[in-house]
């Protein structure tokens, strides 16, 4: 029997991947699941409350009224929050099954693990939070990135972009995968972390992709 602790999964990673990948059966994973996902609904919402990440809206919308301006940043603010669930949702959900397709293990073990992942991510989020109220910190100068590394190497926008995307807390999030992923599918180091790096190799690209296409000009 294996409960899931978030914290302790993250604490202890050795120990609770041995016992996760003996456990014939998992409590506890229904609630964590819906409690991380409220946790993200707060946390978005609140960095929508107070203005983090709609410099687009405040940028391109200064010509309007008062009462447009509102009505549409309050648009784009549920559209933050729904973006959010739904990015939760994806870390927990597609990693997961692809981490799945290439074991023998139960996928519902897998989940757990990106449930540890997406607790670490909000993490950063949370503390990403009065660094950027206070001290007015963008997205490129975020202290946990290499954004900032990347402004004195290069200026080409997609190198740029994939410096921002690497993080001290994302880095920790491949590691704790590797950890749990190696002892779940029984695979050697090398195979793991071949699986695991190229996996998370693969969503950064996409990621940097998107952003690079900049989509406020289709708006």
């Amino acid at each position: 029997m294996y409960y899931v602790r978030l914290l302790r999964g993250l604490k202890e990673p050795n120990l609770t991947s041995e016992q996760l990948s003996k456990a014939e059966k998992t409590t506890g994973f229904w609630k964590k699941g819906l409690w991380l996902l409220f946790i993200t609904l707060i946390v978005s919402a609140l960095t929508a409350y107070l203005g983090i990440g709609n410099e687009l809206v405040t940028k391109e919308l200064n010509s309007l009224s008062n009462t447009q301006f509102e009505a549409i940043k309050s648009l784009f603010a549920a559209g933050q929050v729904i973006w959010s669930i739904a990015a939760s949702l994806f870390i927990i959900t597609i990693p997961s099954l692809f981490f799945w397709s290439v074991s023998d293990n139960e996928w519902k073990k897998y989940i757990i693990v990106q449930f540890f992942v997406v607790t670490i991510l909000l993490i950063e989020k949370v503390i990403l939070i009065p660094l950027t109220i206070f001290m007015g910190l963008p997205d490129l100068s975020n202290p946990f990135s290499f954004g900032i590394i990347g402004q004195y190497l290069t200026s080409n926008d997609i190198i740029l972009q994939f410096f921002t995307q690497l993080s001290i807390f994302k880095i920790w999030a491949v590691v704790l995968q590797y950890k749990y992923v190696k002892v779940l599918s029984g695979k050697s180091a090398l195979q793991t972390a071949l699986i695991v790096i190229g996996f998370n190799l693969i969503l950064m690209i996409v990621t940097v992709f998107l952003t690079i296409m900049d989509l406020a000009k289709l708006l």
